[in-house]
């Protein structure tokens, strides 16, 4: 049996290992990442200080009073379903405009991939556990970033820019209003859910947050000693090295 993406150390995993040792089951981490996660009790300017350094934090306000020069910034935030509606239409159209759409591996090349994400902004909205985050110029989004509420940690679950102002960074310029997360009391992490080192969020939350996957010897006796051996061969490719884990 597989078990994806769990993260390292939190209950469920410490509850699963317990199920499996009290039942003499053997269970492996076959794959392993360490992703950038933001949890800080630092308000959203000492954290900005103290994440980046002189030299980016300059070059940001730079791009930003650069970014002015073409027209009036903003940052909206979507959260009622009527919102969130429109920020989906928009985000997935922005999307659909850059490389991404040229591939054609955006949300919007695929019905059932822009149906799922329309459904799934759609039924948080309805509780409350999703927010829209953009930067616009002269009232167009240039970058947006939807995130899922699900106290007490959120998920960044997808983020797009207009490439023609990528000089600007205007990516990074939204996270740095994303650091309003850091306000919400009932908020206590985010999980970025990006690729490890990855090569932007990674130098600006500076927490992490390790996550496995396992394999689980199930079955019969002869099923068992297969599995095993599998998760022993696994386990070995994917060796999970020692990492100090932020409060998650």
């Amino acid at each position: 049996m597989h078990l994806p993406a769990i993260p390292e150390h939190c209950a469920p995993d410490t509850a699963l290992t317990v199920l499996t040792q009290e039942n003499a089951r053997t269970s492996g981490v076959v794959e392993h990442e360490i992703r950038a996660l933001l949890s800080s009790d630092l308000s959203p300017e000492d954290y900005f200080e103290q994440s980046l350094s002189t030299k980016k934090r300059k070059e940001l306000r730079r791009q930003a009073r650069r970014l002015a020069e073409h027209g009036e910034l903003s940052v909206d935030r979507a959260e009622t379903p009527e919102a969130i509606g429109a920020f989906a239409d928009t985000f997935l159209a922005l999307e659909a405009q850059s490389w991404k759409g040229r591939a054609g591996s955006s949300l919007a090349n695929d019905p059932a991939c822009a149906r799922f994400f329309r459904e799934s902004l759609l039924g948080a909205a309805q509780t409350g556990r999703v927010e829209g985050l953009s930067l616009r110029l002269d009232g167009e989004p240039i970058a947006m970033l939807a995130t899922f509420l699900t106290s007490p940690g959120a998920f960044s679950f997808k983020t797009t820019f207009d490439e023609r102002f990528a000089r600007y960074s205007p990516g990074v310029l939204l996270q740095k209003e994303n650091l309003d997360l850091l306000q919400r009391g009932e908020i206590a992490w985010c999980d970025s859910c990006a690729a490890p080192d990855h090569p932007m969020i990674d130098h600006f939350w500076r927490e992490q947050r390790s996550v496995v996957s396992r394999n689980i010897a199930i079955g019969g006796g002869l099923r068992r000693a297969l599995g095993n051996r599998l998760i022993a061969f696994e386990s070995a490719r994917h060796a999970v090295p020692k990492t100090t884990e932020s409060r998650s």
